[in-house]
């Protein structure tokens, strides 16, 4: 592709770029150093155009519109990790086919220079490229891209990330400038956000006037404000998802008829508008929501006799939406990055039974292996790096694309290498950076985002088994026998060493880690308690995972289980909790009365998924958009349904359809391959049909 970016010359302070937002300095994000870079082209044809085909990147987020009509925003993130601060491995690019019946396409695109959250990655230097074909209405086909003869200017208007006037002359366009290709950028394998406005409001507010004006919408949603005004105005804007609770704020000033189109998205239920009218005339403000989302092609569906549940089901499958855009986000209120393994686990779960399209999925577990590779094995999350290596797993049995797990090979075989330095002479897991992320909790004044090891040791060491348990089926399915059988023996080893030193045999439970003291090996390690703990935590995973023995699982399950003088566990760690209750055939007796706590959840609030229930700290405010704890939509289809894929690719299935007391259930699991349906009433034998592409091996 053929890079170009603005005049060296004229803009010599707006050429380098930041590789994340971390090491975006102050003085750059303001109006003296903050830059929005707009580029156009104008291009006429003999005859009209009907469709164009465009290929676009920028170094950081872009806005592209055709003869005045917004396109897309970009370029599709790479991801990230906490611990990454140079430029991404890869960077993608964007594909539009547009319907044009036109002999003019005139192009603008906006570029913002500077990274601004924390899934933004830059190359380190402005740049814009596209490609594009034209189609003529008699099959002709056409081609143009970025080259010297592209116009180029910095947007005055934009102040900062989150301010914009319009007073300041605006720049006269100049011809742009060729740059290097550092960028490289690659087609990415999923479709194109989707966009939908929610709402179009018109305020008036009159000559010398201030006012204040209260927009509700109807759900929690990633949105970018848009504001057009016909005078003088300053507008003072604040999003909250819930009223009160804000979530971000934007200053605009008009000192003139004109647009705003923000780089920023905000996590959105309800807005507020403080609008000064500083013209000698009355001003109309129009004000709109762009909500972005990855499309939905397919959608799944559950419903059952009991509507708290369905209602549940429905909020959780809202927020799996909003979650996903061209990254699965942890929130669009944080929007954070692929270091959130453990959330985007879950939220890939989720997506079989909701969504059915896992290419997002399949492109996240990718691009952290990519990142694996890139940091030696490195991330931020040592539990969630191991959980990687289950979502690799587990969305391969979704997808049946072998691709995958070659190509994530090398990201595997690092991780554990890596993993392999953390042994101690015990056998286990004794010397890692950290132990986080256990869940969102407190213990003994101890967060357990980043507890010591007395509290984060075992469970660390529990994900690292069903790692190695996932590593074995990766490497079996790609024929590396040979590392297969080393893992086996490993796992054998290790099993021993983790029920030799963690479980306790007074008490019959395992405790959460050593308390010896050692020297911390990272940053985000607390100095190690002296004291033994035995929360719910480690507990739940030995049983989950096959650490502890069925007997002895089933027993410590029942005595933890509803035990109030242990540790609460958040809605993220309730997945594993009735990961575990299925797996040891106790759902019958405590399932439902598990997935009911989610019914308070969504009745306090139904425009989008609480992040928790127990606030971490007495002033912490839970934010209304985040995927992770939705465990519950998609235990819920599943138990349900009992449906088991038996062949990768879910080429064969099992079902085991129960009502667990339930009057009726029917779901709808949008699959690949066409609609699953099942259909469940009481007193009558189940329901389920499948595409003729897949085969049923039994329904007990």
């Amino acid at each position: 592709m053929n890079w170009i970016w603005l005049d060296d010359k004229r803009y010599p302070d707006f050429q380098l770029n930041y590789s994340n937002e971390n090491s975006v300095p102050e003085e750059r994000r303001n109006e003296f150093g903050y830059c929005v870079a707009e580029f156009s082209k104008g291009y006429r044809f003999p005859k009209k155009i009907k469709r164009a085909f465009v290929k676009i990147s920028a170094d950081n987020c872009f806005h592209l519109f055709i003869n005045g009509r917004f396109i897309g925003m970009g370029p599709v993130l790479p991801g990230g990790d906490f611990l990454c601060k140079r430029p991404a491995p890869k960077h993608y690019m964007n594909e539009y086919e547009i319907d044009v019946d036109s002999d003019k396409l005139d192009f603008s695109v906006d570029v913002r220079l500077l990274p601004f959250k924390v899934c933004d990655y830059s190359r380190n230097h402005g740049g814009l490229a596209i490609e594009a074909e034209f189609e003529t209405e008699d099959g002709e086909k056409l081609i143009a891209s970025t080259d010297e003869s592209w116009l180029g200017r910095r947007k005055t208007g934009h102040t900062g990330f989150t301010s914009f006037d319009s007073t300041a002359d605006e720049d006269e366009f100049v011809f742009t400038k060729s740059v290097n290709d550092i960028w490289n950028a690659e087609k990415a394998p999923v479709p194109m956000l989707h966009f939908e406005y929610l709402c179009n409001k018109n305020f008036r507010v009159e000559a010398g006037e201030e006012k204040e004006f209260a927009v509700e919408i109807d759900k929690i949603y990633g949105a970018y404000p848009i504001f057009v005004s016909d005078g003088k105005c300053r507008i003072d804007f604040e999003s909250d998802e819930l009223k009160n609770q804000k979530t971000g704020e934007e200053s605009i000033v008009f000192g003139r008829l004109g647009e705003y189109f923000s780089f920023v998205m905000h996590s959105i239920g309800y807005a507020k508008l403080r609008i000064k009218n500083t013209d000698d005339k009355p001003v109309n403000v129009e004000f709109k929501l762009l909500a972005a989302y990855y499309p939905v092609e397919k959608e799944g569906s559950f419903r059952c006799s009991d509507e708290g549940f369905n209602k549940v089901y429905d909020v959780c499958k809202h927020t799996l939406k909003i979650c996903r855009q061209t990254i699965h986000l942890d929130s669009t209120k944080h929007q954070e990055l692929l270091a959130c393994t453990g959330d985007y686990y879950i939220d890939a779960l989720m997506t079989l039974y909701m969504f059915g399209d896992m290419r997002l999925a399949e492109f996240d577990v990718q691009r952290t292996a990519d990142w694996l590779k890139a940091n030696c094995g490195r991330m931020f999350h040592t539990t969630y790096s191991l959980i990687w290596v289950q979502m690799l797993r587990d969305v391969y049995m979704i997808t049946g694309n072998k691709s995958l797990l070659e190509n994530c090979e090398d990201g595997l075989d690092i991780l554990l290498r890596r993993f392999d330095s953390y042994m101690g002479s015990s056998g286990l897991i004794e010397y890692p950076p950290d132990f986080m992320f256990v869940d969102w909790t407190v213990v003994d004044g101890y967060s357990m985002h980043h507890p010591p090891k007395a509290l984060g040791q075992t469970v660390l060491n529990a994900f690292y088994y069903e790692a190695l348990n996932a590593a074995d089926y990766v490497y079996l399915q790609i024929g590396r026998s040979d590392k297969s059988e080393k893992i086996r023996a490993r796992m054998i080893e290790f099993k021993a060493a983790f029920n030799r030193d963690f479980f306790d045999a007074d008490k019959k439970l395992y405790f959460d880690g050593k308390s010896d003291p050692y020297l911390k090996n990272g940053t985000y390690e607390p100095t190690n308690s002296t004291k033994k703990y035995f929360t719910k935590y480690p507990n739940i995973l030995a049983c989950l995972y096959g650490l502890a023995d069925k007997e002895l699982a089933v027993d410590i399950i029942e005595r933890i289980i509803f035990n109030d003088e242990m540790q609460d566990i958040q809605p993220y760690f309730m997945h594993y909790m009735i990961c575990a209750v299925r797996k040891l055939g106790l759902f019958g007796k405590y399932g439902l009365k598990l997935l009911d706590r989610w019914k308070k959840v969504v009745e306090e609030c139904d425009k989008g998924l609480a992040e928790g229930w127990i606030a971490p700290e007495p002033s912490y405010s839970f934010d209304h958009s985040h995927a992770w704890g939705g465990t519950v939509s998609y235990q819920l289809p599943s138990a349900f349904s009992g449906m088991k894929i038996i062949e990768p690719g879910m080429k064969k299935l099992s079902f085991e359809p129960d009502l667990w007391g339930l009057d009726s259930a029917e779901i709808v699991i949008p699959s690949a391959n066409g609609e699953i349906k099942i259909r469940l009433e009481k007193g009558r034998n189940a329901e389920i049909t499948v595409p003729k592409e897949i085969e049923i091996i039994s329904i007990k």
